[in-house]
């Protein structure tokens, strides 16, 4: 059964603008907590909100279902699981997966890497280049390295920076709508 926090972070974009402005502490005067369990669920529930807002090629669907596929811990994998259970992308089942080899990674409609998993960041970026995978990530870096969209903690706020150019390199269509919730756009020759 899905827990109330976890029901109440899925919702529309439109609500998720909102969520930048949760702090990351629920309580005043508490300092934030880096990849604590409340950034977590925000994280989580951005991935699941961010796929309203992106188009993929009809092809990135063999299998029928949606997949969130999740390079991190265990803790991040069940925030992610309590945010999708029992979900819906445009018709298609949510599944979570997590890749174990690069190669499983190019089946992922988004794909969250955690900058705890070292290495192998640059392992799955380079196994999914050319597929229409948004990838996702928390590494200081990971734009640099071709990722596309970056979680930011600002100030003791969750945000997030995107890069269109290499959603559009991926065959990804990211709307107008979470660019307007993003805390920096790369778009094609310049920045916003």
């Amino acid at each position: 059964m899905r827990t109330t926090a976890a029901r109440t972070l899925v919702m529309p974009l439109f609500a998720v603008a909102l969520l930048v402005v949760v702090p990351l502490t629920a309580q005043p005067g508490v300092p934030a907590q880096p990849g604590g369990p409340v950034e977590d669920s925000i994280k989580a529930a951005f991935l699941y909100n961010f796929a309203k807002y992106v188009e993929w090629p009809d092809a990135a669907f063999p299998g029928g279902e949606f997949r969130v596929c999740v390079a991190a811990d265990p803790v991040f994998l069940k925030s992610v699981d309590d945010i999708i259970a029992g979900e819906t992308i445009a018709g298609r089942a949510v599944t979570r997966q997590t890749p174990a080899t690069p190669d499983e990674a190019r089946a992922c409609n988004i794909l969250f890497i955690s900058r705890g998993i070292g290495n192998r960041v640059d392992q799955l970026l380079t196994a999914v280049k050319g597929a229409p995978v948004l990838t996702v990530g928390d590494s200081i870096d990971f734009q640099k390295r071709g990722g596309i969209v970056t979680f930011v903690n600002d100030g003791d706020r969750v945000r997030f920076d995107v890069n269109v150019v290499g959603a559009q390199m991926e065959g990804l269509t990211i709307s107008s709508r979470l660019l307007r919730v993003a805390r920096r756009v790369t778009l094609p020759g310049a920045e916003r």
